[in-house]
């Protein structure tokens, strides 16, 4: 709107970067969670494989204990990794929840921000009206008098 300055402008600009830097941090976290999910699947699906791979080794004929030996360490170390694995997503997924209350808090504030905006330019708005209103009576009085 012509002629209409906000006086918290510079406060709804802090605010709407504040709300912008939240949804990133949200969105790197995210991001991080998936990947990490990602390796979860990977941990899964080779524990699986290596299972099957054992079991292969172990139905032979010649068994190689050694070889045995070394599946199951390996298989050890996958659960244990899984266990880590677990434990690191729910740490991350504690962190995206804290993210999201930050950014729906920063939402909430950038959004009253705009409402303050919008009510100040209502209120502008109508005193404009007023004003040629004002404007408008004058003239037509000025004209009556001219014309009695």
């Amino acid at each position: 709107m012509k002629g209409f300055k906000f006086k918290l402008q510079s406060v709804l600009e802090a605010k709407i970067k504040k709300f912008e830097d939240c949804q990133l941090e949200f969105a790197k976290v995210k991001n991080r969670l998936n990947v990490e999910n990602q390796r979860l699947d990977y941990l899964y699906k080779t524990l699986e494989q290596t299972t099957a791979e054992l079991e292969l080794v172990m139905s032979s004929k010649s068994i190689d204990y050694t070889l045995i030996f070394c599946y199951q360490n390996y298989i050890i170390k996958l659960k244990q990794d899984i266990r880590n694995q677990h434990k690191l997503i729910e740490t991350i997924e504690k962190e995206l929840d804290e993210k999201n209350k930050k950014m729906l808090e920063a939402l909430k504030e950038k959004t009253m921000m705009e409402k303050l905006r919008e009510k100040a330019q209502e209120e502008f708005r109508k005193n404009i009206e007023r004003l040629d209103m004002l404007n408008i009576d004058e003239i037509a009085t000025n004209r009556h008098k001219k014309a009695g």
